[in-house]
């Protein structure tokens, strides 16, 4: 079992992994009985902190216990002869429920880790990619004015990278996003990607692909999640 995969359990238990990893780490599962028996515990753990009640006292309870406390008579303190009185023992529940609650802190604090890691994995990669475009020598930028702001291409047919710059780029309402299209000479577009600006309407997207055989780039306004094809009425033109 590798560390990748160990440190992917506590995540698994909380369903914090995306589609890829949970199959992954589910074929991993087949063969692995540490790994099972691991994320089984993990589960039962969580599953504990559902078995404390709260029960409501009885209702002569506190009638009874203001009666009893007029009828006592406070005596005066008894200084020798103390004996220390042993610590009264912590019901196994009350243990129970503390190691169910520190057993899911540790998973949560596992599974927002892995995350972390995760991320920054990722944008590390980004921020390579970009730096690789940045030095290609066949590096060329193309910069377009759109209907509100500007649009900016920077793309390397050598790198297969393709990076669009936006700026001023206006706000969309919601259930609608930006659609970055690819656009052949002859033939139909093909999507790159899906984005959304900043609130100050700026954006960065980086994406990769062979560019060999595409004349223009173009971005749309879709619906949530991207179309299939392009809306033309929405369409603005980028130049390669």
């Amino acid at each position: 079992m590798t560390d990748e995969l160990n440190v992917l359990a506590g995540a698994y238990a909380l369903d914090a992994l995306d589609d890829d990893e949970r199959a992954m780490f589910e074929e991993h599962l087949r063969t692995c009985e540490r790994c099972t028996d691991e994320v089984a515990g993990m589960r039962l753990a969580a599953a504990e902190l559902s078995h404390t009640t709260e029960t409501a006292p009885p209702a002569q309870l506190r009638g009874q216990v203001l009666s009893a406390i007029s009828q006592v008579r406070p005596l005066p303190p008894v200084l020798d002869n103390v004996i220390a009185l042993r610590r009264a023992r912590t019901s196994r529940s009350v243990w129970q429920f503390v190691a169910a609650a520190c057993a899911l802190i540790a998973i949560a604090v596992s599974g927002w880790g892995y995350s972390q890691h995760r991320d920054a994995t990722r944008t590390a990669s980004a921020q390579s990619s970009v730096q690789a475009l940045l030095h290609a020598p066949d590096l060329r930028v193309k910069t377009t004015a759109l209907a509100q702001g500007t649009g900016t291409l920077l793309y390397s047919t050598g790198e297969r990278r393709v990076l669009l710059v936006g700026q001023g780029m206006p706000a969309l309402p919601p259930g609608k996003t930006y659609q970055l299209w690819m656009l052949p000479a002859n033939g139909q577009a093909v999507s790159a990607a899906t984005f959304h600006p900043d609130r100050a309407g700026n954006m960065q997207l980086a994406v990769n692909g062979d560019l060999s055989g595409f004349a223009r780039m173009a971005i749309s306004v879709e619906p949530a999640g991207g179309s299939a094809r392009p809306t033309l009425s929405t369409v603005q033109l980028l130049n390669l």
